[in-house]
């Protein structure tokens, strides 16, 4: 079938789509789910119903002047023909006809369909939201190879929406299994990112064979000692929907490591934290004072690279139970030091379900506090891409369950129209993601984003709003201390920035955690408790909530160090001139 552009010009503003079911069929699911994806792109969709007459169909596109039209049959595939063949005999009469035709049908169906050579595509049913975007967007190419597939992030971002793209956690001990599952991933479809699990080798030694303990090959993830090694995970990827890599940043030798990814694999974006990732957490071999100087240099490399940022920093304070107050400020806090690197592409992380007691609505509560804060930094120089995820260890072992629990945290997830859902594998609590069910946890997602895509459903009350305002204004308390760390004209010029000062947050107690109690690094002094689903600071002594602004005049009084003598903190804090100096 052959239509000329000019067909283009002649229709009318706005894009209609005719779709009907033909002669006797009845099976409407597939065009609805259809007019599900077009109505997001902005189509105007026109259901003639089923069992629609040919005659009905092709009055309908000589009066509404259709860019798309499709048919759909879903019955024996010997009585398609003289269907086909009416409706062909008639169509060719139109003086004005659609770009295109597709048909929808049972394989067989199908098969018998291209027989008349007519359509532009086909759909057999459970075609992923990919291919159908692909071609909706009218990118139908007879090779796989001549798609044009957006390969960098912000291009395929911007490709999908308003759908969020997807990514998921993926490498398997062994090299030749992760490669198989790259490819058996690509060709469903369904994600958009792979993130590469490397082992811990690979993270902290690629570059020091010498050191690599190889009893630990392949703990934790894929086992990569080569450039070679890198270079087939991208081979590897280039099918299907050909996803996108990324890769942990490790924890040494960063910029080394970031110019091999940008080389061979292309790393989508780079994912860096600023406190965790040292011998504070035991998963580095750097100090926390060295490892927040190299994260810093890391995330300015990137930003001069033009290179996509995440600081995967604030839901480690909350998996340590730490008070929400300080979670959000952390968000807050890399939100800042992200633009002031020269980030442009921010990719801001929201890890919901942690701790994994938070109640779903206070927990969106304290994601909305993250998001808002973020936000006020957006200009022209500076965009944030929303990221969510559901929360590791909020997923019970029992897998069914673990399936509930994705499902649902992803419907709460969707509240904050995300530009990219890391999808968290259900098995994970049970046992590292297979690629098969990693497919299966997509598919999970992609439901839950085409119901509450075509739905208006707003589950922010009253109560969540008045919990994200606390929370804000908590966070702003204790951002807004950071200057006052600074001791030397040097790190006042760029306190946000400067590591000497941010090391001063964890020593000084400002940003800590219950589960750092002990801790050499950070003072683990804070008690936290969860109060209708939200997580306080807690003082034990007095069997009460404190706030932040309480907790840092504490702080102070245990602490008259030279950051806290500016004569304004006093003030604000109420702290009396003489006091402990």
């Amino acid at each position: 079938m052959k239509n000329t552009n000019n067909n283009r010009s002649k229709r009318e503003k706005g894009k209609n789509i005719i779709l009907a079911c033909i002669g006797q069929c009845v099976h409407v699911a597939g065009a609805y789910n259809f007019m599900s994806i077009a109505t997001q792109l902005g189509y105007r969709c026109i259901f003639l119903g089923p069992a629609t007459p040919i005659q009905t169909i092709i009055g309908e596109i000589e009066k509404t002047n259709p860019e798309i039209v499709g048919l759909s049959y879903r019955l024996t595939p010997s009585t398609v023909h003289p269907l086909l063949e009416s409706f062909k005999n008639t169509y060719e009469k139109l003086k004005i006809k659609p770009i295109r035709l597709f048909f929808a049908g049972t394989p067989e169906v199908v098969e018998q369909a291209k027989q008349h050579e007519l359509f532009n595509g086909y759909f057999i049913g459970g075609e992923s939201r990919y291919k159908v975007l692909t071609i909706l967007k009218g990118e139908i190419h007879d090779r796989p190879d001549d798609r044009k597939i957006p390969m960098d992030l912000i291009s395929r971002i911007e490709w999908k929406k308003p759908y969020p793209v997807l990514r998921a956690h993926f490498g398997l001990s062994n090299l030749e299994d992760t490669l198989r599952g790259i490819q058996e991933i690509a060709r469903e479809e369904v994600l958009d990112i792979i993130s590469i699990a490397p082992d811990q080798n690979t993270q902290s030694n690629y570059f020091h064979p010498d050191q690599q303990v190889r009893e630990l090959s392949g703990a934790g993830g894929v086992p990569l000692r080569s450039r070679e090694d890198f270079e087939k995970l991208h081979q590897a990827r280039l099918t299907g929907n050909h996803p996108l890599l990324r890769i942990y940043a490790g924890t040494r030798d960063f910029i080394k490591l970031a110019q091999l990814y940008r080389e061979t694999i292309q790393n989508s974006w780079a994912a860096i934290p600023i406190f965790w990732f040292n011998q504070m957490d035991g998963r580095g071999p750097l100090t926390l004072k060295e490892s927040i100087k190299q994260h810093l240099e890391t995330i300015k490399w990137h930003a001069d690279m033009d290179i996509p940022v995440e600081i995967n920093d604030p839901h480690h304070w909350s998996l340590r139970d730490a008070p929400d107050s300080i979670t959000v400020a952390d968000a807050y806090l890399c939100g800042i030091i992200a633009k002031k690197l020269g980030v442009k592409h921010y990719i801001a992380q929201y890890m919901f379900n942690t701790p994994p007691s938070s109640s779903f609505d206070m927990d969106l509560a304290k994601i909305l506090a993250m998001d808002e804060l973020i936000q006020t930094l957006t200009d022209e120089s500076f965009s944030v891409l929303k990221q969510v995820r559901t929360g590791l260890t909020s997923f019970p072992l029992d897998l069914n369950k673990a399936k509930g629990q994705l499902a649902a945290a992803t419907m709460v997830q969707l509240t904050i129209k995300p530009d990219i859902i890391h999808v968290v594998n259900f098995s994970e609590a049970n046992h590292a993601a297979r690629p098969e069910e990693i497919i299966e946890s997509c598919n999970i997602v992609d439901q839950i984003i085409d119901r509450i895509y075509s739905s208006t459903l707003n589950i922010v009350d009253k109560k969540i709003k008045a919990r994200k305002e606390e929370l804000i204004a908590q966070a702003r308390e204790i951002v807004d201390l950071i200057p006052k760390l600074a001791k030397y004209p040097s790190e006042k010029r760029n306190p946000y920035t400067n590591y000497e000062v941010l090391n001063r947050i964890v020593e000084y107690g400002i940003f800590d955690a219950p589960h750092l109690n002990g801790n050499k690094y950070a003072l683990g002094e804070i008690k936290t408790k969860l109060i209708n689903g939200a997580c306080y600071t807690w003082d034990d002594s007095k069997s009460k909530v404190i706030n932040e602004v309480e907790r840092m005049k504490n702080i102070f009084m245990k602490n008259p160090l030279n950051g806290f003598s500016n004569p304004l903190f006093k003030k604000k804090f109420g702290i009396k001139e003489g006091i402990n100096e």
